[in-house]
């Protein structure tokens, strides 16, 4: 079939050949003979018209190309008749060419105009006639050649068809014989092949030739053979796996359970069933534990809270239990997630040693309130003078006394509001309020205070917010501590600025100052109490952020920072919407 197409292809190619090199060419040289020929014609009427020099011109400019259009096709003598019809066309050429240079030299405008229309214009109609009929059978001959290389292409095409109709059915006839000799003895290894990836790794290939597929056979079997011995080391192992880390969970004190990606049940130590069995809840964990757990099998990230805010309440026989739930999602070495695992770590002993914490600080705070108080009102009386004059030195160290016994009360309010609300036993008076109000409220109020540190502050609230439901007294608080940092930390003539917009998932308040900012390494603890920047030279314990995120907390919003060294720091809270809250 290639080397018929080879020659069809030669054949094809010589009749285009034919057509474009021969034929082809007569055409556009009989072409350029008509139309030269008209352009001198049309000279030789300029000069009738008394534009003799331009006539001239345009005569000699065409003339040459005539003559060269004329040698083309005296050069190209292809089609039967074509031979006489170029030697008419130089014979009436010659004649023209003699006589229109007769005509041009003529004088007397009457016999020029008749010479032109007597002898020049029939001559020259010849000429395009003569011309036209190279053209037709050029023309002819192309469109001739065109049918034979289209009959060519139709009967290759039937031969093509022919061969190809026998070349299937000798594939066909190969192919049968291929199967009786190779398909048969792959099909079967494909079958075992199939059982084997099911698991069933007895099977055995029967080998019953010495050629490649002997071989692959021989080899297939030694593979079965490693494979059966490995499955029987890699159970062993796994078992071996499963039993230690059944009997560790089970010795855990915690309760365990393991679930699968379908959410069920897969192991339960035994902790996790005498509590279970003593709630009543056959392998069915509380609600609120298992939505995590759903959650996580999702796809969500494992729950893992640190605080006993997030421990569960369970009554067990009487006696309260506190049990903080950690979900852990499973996954391979792919991270493709197949389960998850909860314990609930018993944090009762440490919740009630959190409570005695808690009561210890406030009883021991509002115990030293007491004397404190006296201790003021005795320095406020020495201050005053009213028992005896004082010296310079005994002024400066009453000051100084002075200043510190503020300090120390203002550290004893500040640890009995955070006791209180570790506690919850703080009473927050909800109300809906817009926050474009709580912000202007804060500007109103702090104003004086942003002031006496020589700092400016500005209020913006975005447009259009939804209500929040907060207790204003409590946030008030948020924002003076806030503030009172921005401006502490500020140079004077700076701004800080109180800002309310839409957050992610409510209303997010920042403070903004332009200060120093916070070293990177610093933030993540700016929250926690008694914590200060090491190196600060500013007053205070570290209670006052403690006790915003307490409060924040406490109305269900969140607390962050976004600060960067040298460009200023950014507090922000963001507080839950209005609705579905019960004010």
């Amino acid at each position: 079939m290639g080397i018929y197409a080879m020659v069809l292809f030669k054949h094809l190619g010589g009749a285009i050949e034919v057509i474009l090199r021969e034929n082809y060419r007569s055409v556009i040289a009989g072409q350029q003979m008509k139309e030269t020929l008209e352009r001198m014609d049309s000279g030789a009427f300029f000069t009738l018209v008394g534009e003799d020099q331009r006539g001239r011109e345009m005569y000699e400019q065409n003339r040459s190309l005539f003559s060269d259009a004329l040698k083309l096709e005296l050069n190209n003598i292809t089609v039967p008749g074509e031979r006489e019809l170029a030697d008419s066309l130089q014979s009436f050429f010659n004649n023209y060419t003699s006589q229109i240079q007769k005509f041009l030299d003529m004088t007397d405008l009457r016999v020029k105009r008749e010479t032109y229309f007597s002898s020049l214009l029939p001559l020259a109609t010849k000429i395009k006639d003569t011309a036209q009929e190279v053209i037709r059978i050029n023309q002819e001959n192309m469109l001739q050649a065109e049918r034979d290389a289209r009959s060519l292409s139709d009967r290759s095409t039937r031969y093509v068809f022919l061969v190809v109709l026998i070349g299937i059915l000798a594939c066909l006839y190969f192919a049968n014989r291929l199967q009786r000799s190779i398909l048969r003895p792959i099909e079967a290894l494909t079958a075992v092949s199939k059982e084997l990836g099911e698991g069933n790794l007895d099977q055995v290939v029967p080998i019953q030739s010495k050629d490649e597929l002997g071989q692959l056979a021989e080899a297939f079997n030694k593979m079965a053979s490693k494979l059966r011995a490995y499955r029987q080391v890699t159970t062993d192992q796994v078992l071996q796996a499963r039993q230690m880390t059944e009997i560790t969970l089970s010795a855990f004190p915690d309760p365990v359970l393991s679930y699968s990606i379908a959410a069920e049940v897969n192991f339960v130590n035994p902790a996790a069933e005498r509590l279970l069995n003593k709630l009543g809840l056959k392998n069915r964990l509380p609600d609120e534990v298992f939505s995590e757990v759903d959650r996580v099998l999702k796809g969500g990230s494992d729950y893992l809270p640190t605080s006993f805010e997030k421990a569960i309440l369970l009554r067990v026989e009487d006696d309260e239990l506190f049990l903080l739930p950690r979900v852990i999602g499973m996954r391979d070495e792919n991270g493709n997630l197949f389960g998850a695992t909860v314990v609930l770590q018993d944090v009762t002993r440490f919740r009630l040693m959190d409570e005695v914490k808690t009561n210890l600080v406030s009883t021991v705070s509002h115990e030293l309130k007491t004397p404190l108080t006296s201790i003021r009102m005795g320095l406020h009386l020495l201050l005053e003078e009213r028992i005896g004059s004082l010296t310079s030195k005994q002024m400066e160290l009453l000051l100084a006394a002075r200043e510190d016994s503020e300090r120390l009360l203002q550290m004893i309010n500040d640890l009995l509001d955070l006791a209180r609300l570790e506690s919850g036993k703080t009473r927050k008076v909800l109300e809906r309020i817009y926050p474009k109000t709580l912000v202007n409220s804060a500007f109103e109020d702090l104003t004086p205070l942003a002031e006496s540190f020589g700092c400016h502050l500005v209020a913006n609230a975005a447009p259009g917010l939804p209500l929040v439901a907060v207790d204003a007294g409590q946030i008030h608080h948020v924002f003076a501590n806030l503030v009172s940092n921005a401006a502490k930390h500020s140079k004077p003539g700076d701004q800080v600025l109180i800002e309310a917009k839409q957050g992610t998932g409510g209303v997010l308040f920042s403070v903004i100052d332009h200060g120093p900012g916070i070293p990177l390494e610093y933030q993540s603890n700016i929250f926690d109490r008694f914590f200060r920047i090491p190196g600060t030279e500013k007053n205070g314990v570290g209670l006052g952020l403690a006790i915003v995120k307490e409060i924040v907390a406490s109305h269900g919003g969140r607390v962050g920072l976004r600060s960067v060294p040298g460009q200023g720091s950014e507090f922000y809270f963001e507080l839950p919407t209005a609705e579905g809250i019960n004010v």
